[in-house]
């Protein structure tokens, strides 16, 4: 069985984003999906999918429609979704406050350690962060 990976916000945006000059990172961020839906390991949070409808129908240079969001959305319901509760919340301030990252990255961080993932893929945390035996990557930096 392949580890669970959480997969942040950034990675379902970009792989619809259609503006000019996000060919490289929607072709990664496609291929990321395929994997781990192929593999049955990746996961998301409610977060994720929140996120993910605001940026893709407001923020984008070529927002989704409603419509267009909604049907993205139920094809990422096929990933694991975390669902937020009580002692998750508590967690990420007390994680938030501990590192000094922002609560909603601790929120991310806290989800991904929830469902039992080793890794996070986020282009926003930053790479290589370690919060206990989960680790952030960015699959968007070119290692040389």
């Amino acid at each position: 069985m392949k580890d669970k990976v959480f997969l942040d916000t950034n990675i379902l945006i970009y792989s619809i984003d259609a503006s000019p000059g996000q060919n490289k990172k929607r072709n990664v961020a496609r291929q990321i999906l395929k994997e781990h839906i192929r593999n049955e390991s990746g996961v998301i949070s409610i977060q994720v999918l929140q996120e993910f409808y605001h940026v893709a129908t407001h923020k984008i240079q070529v927002p989704l429609s409603t419509e267009e969001s909604l049907e993205y959305l139920n094809y990422m319901s096929v990933f694991e979704t975390v669902l937020p509760d009580f002692d998750m919340v508590v967690m990420a301030i007390l994680l938030h406050r501990k590192h000094m990252i922002s609560f909603w990255d601790a929120l991310i961080l806290q989800a991904a350690k929830t469902a039992g993932c080793s890794q996070v893929l986020s282009e926003d945390l930053q790479d290589g962060f370690c919060f206990d035996s989960l680790r952030v990557k960015n699959p968007f930096t070119i290692k040389s």
